[in-house]
């Protein structure tokens, strides 16, 4: 008796184990239907959707983060440029560009100070360093009567140059003279002998 029931409960479990590995089959084979189509969905002529689903396989977070950082630099960049056009000097960089030009006797210097008046530059001489000083101020009314509103501001600043002479100079001869934004000082040489 016991062999029967053995052949019998033998049998049951290789049709189980043959249904089992039939359904696993069936199953892979769907699995691979399925990612054989989403494959060629992202390979398709259509383009740009983001409903589509990614390929995991090209997922590169490195790629990621690093168009965040270029998105985050082009942002701050329009930011700084945006400023530096709303702002009332237009560009500081440019103001107070010194250059310096050994003479005979003297030494000449000339600054660049565009669209300065010359009642907010000071010229400083202590020992052999000359210091030029801007100070710019502007007032900047708006308003906008549609909604009320009205915004007063005041914009200033301080640009200061300093540079160091090659050599004594003679400080109560020094001249300066302003002219179409440009600066000249003329500081002539201390006699030695």
């Amino acid at each position: 008796m016991k062999s029967p029931i053995m052949i019998i409960f033998a049998v049951i479990l290789i049709i189980a184990f043959t249904m089992q590995v039939l359904m696993f089959y069936r199953i892979h084979d769907r699995l691979d239907q399925h990612f054989a189509l989403l494959k060629n969905l992202n390979h398709s002529s259509y383009q740009g959707d983001s409903t589509w689903v990614d390929n995991n396989e090209n997922w590169n977070p490195y790629q990621e983060l690093l168009q965040m950082r270029n998105q985050l630099e082009q942002i701050f960049d329009h930011s700084i440029l945006r400023f530096q056009r709303n702002s009332p000097t237009k560009s500081l960089r440019n103001l107070l560009a010194i250059n310096l030009k050994d003479e005979k006797d003297y030494y000449l210097v000339t600054v660049d100070i565009p669209g300065t008046d010359k009642s907010v530059i000071d010229v400083a001489l202590n020992e052999r360093n000359l210091t030029v000083s801007v100070n710019i101020e502007e007032k900047k009314d708006s308003s906008n009567k549609d909604i009320n509103y009205q915004q007063n501001g005041i914009f200033s600043a301080k640009l200061q140059r300093t540079i160091q002479l090659p050599g004594n100079v003679d400080k109560s001869r020094m001249t300066t003279e302003y002219n179409n934004g440009v600066m000249t000082i003329i500081l002539p040489k201390t006699k030695s002998g």
